[in-house]
């Protein structure tokens, strides 16, 4: 078979989610033939590397459009706009002729990842289409919506802050409108549409929508340690740029973080990733230490007593929550940091979505060994059950062999 995937990102290094996931995407396709990678790459993100390490994969990286969200366009689009906000002002004209002297003439199977593939050359593609929505920014809009209006009543910024929340909170539900819209046109215009959880499955509500999870790779020799060190220390790993790790950091420094000082006054907390200015601001080393970017992510696991995934809003799953139970690490959770993962509440991780229940769950799991054991080795075996990625690889190249069949014309004698 002759496999298109397109990206808004290259799968390599894999240092975000995003990244994550799609390498593993590939892994399972390429169990059915060859493959050509075209990565729109967003000119606000760093790619990092411009090879794939896999001489396998024919690989074509272009300059995606720049977003122009100027105050004249954003109130046009308020007025009358008809996609998500992310989309104005993007001119796909000059990425669009690169991929039609690039790609070939025809593809077995087409494999989108993320809505912006599928606006950017949904008329350029023929054949079997599968489009991977592994957040559903609708969602992820809604929950940050009901963050804001929790916090509403602490903002002491006076009446223009007040009508700057106002106007925001105006966008965003527009916004939210037209991400739903988008993905329910998606989801009846291709073959099939994958998300990562059943609850994603459920809200997209349609025959054709199925569940590829996401994974962690089963480690020989996990990083975790059964005793707590000196000092204990709560890491908090993620891609800070990305709006609801960076409000997470916030959450877990300024609120959780005291209320466990009280009892556990040396406690460090560690920013794992890359920061974005807001992010960098909370390093107060040695409590908050913000550590950049970590080329190796096991050196840090090595060193954390503790996972916290303090995530308010957001869509998917958090693959950082598989790596811990992988290294067999101890996580504590919000409930929205936990969904998707078909973990349970005190048997597999610990979840507090008031900073006082996050608080006092970290507390427990650093002054109470029993607990620790209990709750690593249930994790570890749940991960080893339903979460390892060479188990996944089949799932993803069944759903794309089967979609690729029904599409396959009869041979006439």
């Amino acid at each position: 078979m002759n496999i298109l995937v397109v990206s808004q990102t290259p799968p390599w290094p894999e240092v975000t989610g995003a990244r994550i996931r799609l390498a593993n995407m590939l892994r399972g396709l390429q169990r059915l033939g060859e493959i050509d990678l075209f990565v729109l790459a967003d000119p606000d993100q760093s790619v990092l590397e411009t090879q794939s390490p896999d001489p396998r994969i024919r690989t074509q990286i272009v300059d995606g459009p720049a977003s122009n969200l100027s105050l004249s366009r954003r109130l046009r689009w308020m007025l009358r706009g008809r996609l998500p906000l992310p989309f104005t002002g993007r001119d796909y004209g000059a990425a669009r002729s690169q991929f039609a002297a690039w790609a070939r003439p025809r593809y077995d199977l087409i494999w989108l990842s993320r809505a912006g593939s599928y606006l950017a050359l949904r008329h350029l593609i023929q054949g079997p289409v599968i489009v991977d929505l592994d957040d559903l920014e609708d969602q992820k809009i809604a929950a940050r919506l009901s963050v804001r209006a929790t916090n509403s009543g602490a903002d002491t910024g006076g009446p223009a802050s007040a009508v700057r929340q106002w106007a925001s909170a105006i966008q965003a539900a527009k916004n939210a409108r037209l991400w739903r819209r988008l993905q329910e046109e998606i989801t009846a215009a291709v073959d099939v549409v994958v998300v990562c959880s059943e609850a994603d499955r459920r809200r997209l509500d349609a025959a054709n929508v199925s569940v590829i999870p996401n994974g962690y790779t089963r480690q020989e020799r996990p990083v975790g340690r059964a005793d707590v060190g000196d000092p204990p220390t709560i890491a908090f790993p993620g891609f800070f740029r990305y709006p609801p790790n960076q409000d997470g950091a916030h959450y877990l420094v300024r609120s959780i973080a005291p209320l466990m000082r009280t009892r556990i006054p040396d406690i460090q907390i560690r920013i794992v990733g890359s920061p974005g200015p807001a992010v960098l601001r909370l390093h107060r080393p040695p409590n908050v230490v913000v550590t950049g970017f970590v080329p190796e992510i096991e050196s840090e696991l090595a060193r954390a007593d503790i996972i916290a995934v303090p995530i308010r809003f957001g869509g998917g799953t958090r693959i950082k929550i598989l790596e811990a139970f992988a290294h067999r690490i101890p996580v504590v959770s919000t409930t929205a940091g936990a969904e998707g993962i078909e973990a349970t509440p005190g048997r597999h991780l610990l979840i507090g979505d008031e900073p006082e229940a996050f608080a006092g769950a970290c507390v427990r799991l650093l002054t109470d060994p029993a607990l620790r054991r209990a709750l690593v080795d249930a994790a570890h075996r749940f991960f080893l059950e339903r979460y390892r990625w060479d188990d996944i690889h089949p799932r993803i190249a069944s759903l794309a062999a089967n979609t690729a069949a029904r599409h396959a014309q009869p041979v006439h004698a």
